[in-house]
C-alpha cells in the first residue's frame, strides 16, 4: 500500500496574492493623497494662526494637513521629498534658489506678520498709537530718548530705513548699538527705559512669561510688515509630492474668506491687527 506524504506548504495562489498587494498599495495611495505635508517657518505655526485656519480647510476638503515648523532652512525637507507645500518669508534667499532650480512653482503671497516699535510705558517721545513708523523714529531722535538696536539682520535693515526716512538724525547720545539681538535687546531696553524693535510674535510670547517694562507703541505702519509666501513643490523634480492637495491648500489660503480670517486673527489679550492678508498682492 502506497503512502502519500502530505505537502506541508501549498503553493501560493499568485493571482490572489497579486490582488491582495494591489489592494494594500491602492489603500496607501489613497491615504497619501489625502495627506498634505506643510513645511512652515516657525512663527506661522507657533503664533496659532495656522491652528485657526487649517481645521476649517480640513473639514471642508477632507484633506489632513501635517505641519512641520522649522527655524532653519524650511526648503531642505522639501528638497528631500518631505513636503508638498512650503510657507516662508519672501525675503529668504532660499526661496529664489528653490524656484529657479525648478523644485517649486511660482511663490504666492499669503500673509504677513510684523514687527513693532517697543518702548517704556511712560513713552517720553510720545509715539503711542502712531501709524507712521518714520515719524515715530523722528520723535525718538528729537526727544533724544534712548533707542537700543536689535541686531537681527531684518530689524537692522528696518532701523536703517527709519533712520534714513527721519532725515539721518545725529545718533550721538541716544542711539545705542550694543551688539544685542532678540530678547537680549528687549530686556536691556526695558532695563534702561529705552525704545527698540522686535517682532510682535516673539514679543507677545516672551512677555507672557517674562514681564517687561516695554509695550508695543507703534505697529500701524505697513513698513513693519514682513510678507510670507507659499511655494508648491514641483513633482517633476521631487517624487511623492501631493500636487493636487498642495494646490488645494494654497487656493484655500488665498480665498477671500480665509484672507479675512487672517486679518481678524488676534493674540489673546492684544486687540491690534498684527497678521495681515497678502493675497491681493499676487
Amino acid at each position: 500500500m502506497a503512502i502519500t506524504t502530505p505537502k506541508l506548504c501549498a503553493q501560493p495562489n499568485t493571482h490572489l496574492l497579486a490582488a491582495f498587494l494591489a489592494i494594500i498599495v491602492a489603500g496607501e495611495s489613497i491615504g497619501q493623497t489625502k495627506l498634505i505635508r506643510l513645511e512652515v517657518v516657525r512663527v506661522a505655526e507657533q503664533s496659532g494662526l495656522l491652528g485657526e485656519l487649517l481645521p476649517i480647510f480640513e473639514k471642508q476638503s477632507g484633506y489632513r494637513v501635517q505641519v512641520h515648523a522649522s527655524t532653519t532652512d524650511v526648503f531642505e525637507r522639501a528638497r528631500r521629498g518631505e513636503a508638498d507645500l512650503v510657507i516662508s518669508h519672501y525675503g529668504f534667499d532660499e526661496v529664489e534658489r528653490f524656484v529657479r532650480d525648478g523644485f517649486g512653482f511660482w511663490p504666492r503671497m499669503v500673509f504677513a506678520n510684523q514687527s513693532a516699535i517697543l518702548g517704556p510705558p511712560s513713552d517720553p517721545a510720545q509715539i503711542r498709537g502712531l501709524s507712521d513708523a518714520v515719524e515715530a523714529f523722528r520723535r525718538i531722535a528729537e526727544a533724544r530718548a534712548l533707542f537700543i538696536t536689535n541686531d537681527l539682520s531684518v530689524l537692522a535693515y528696518l532701523t536703517d530705513i527709519l533712520w534714513e526716512g527721519a532725515g539721518r538724525p545725529d545718533r550721538t547720545g541716544w542711539y545705542l548699538d550694543l551688539g544685542l539681538s532678540e530678547q537680549e535687546s528687549v530686556v536691556t531696553a526695558s532695563q534702561y527705559g529705552a525704545y527698540t524693535l522686535w517682532g510682535v510674535d516673539p514679543f507677545v510670547r516672551f512677555v507672557a512669561t517674562h514681564p517687561l517694562e516695554e509695550e508695543m507703541l507703534c505697529i500701524g505702519d505697513s513698513i513693519l510688515q514682513r510678507v510670507m509666501v507659499s511655494v508648491v513643490v514641483n513633482p517633476e523634480r521631487v517624487s511623492g509630492v501631493n500636487l493636487e492637495g498642495a494646490r488645494a491648500l494654497e487656493q484655500y489660503l488665498l480665498a477671500a474668506a480665509t484672507q479675512a480670517r487672517i486679518r481678524a486673527f488676534r493674540y489673546p489679550g492684544f486687540e491690534s491687527t498684527v497678521w495681515w492678508p497678502a493675497g491681493p498682492q499676487n
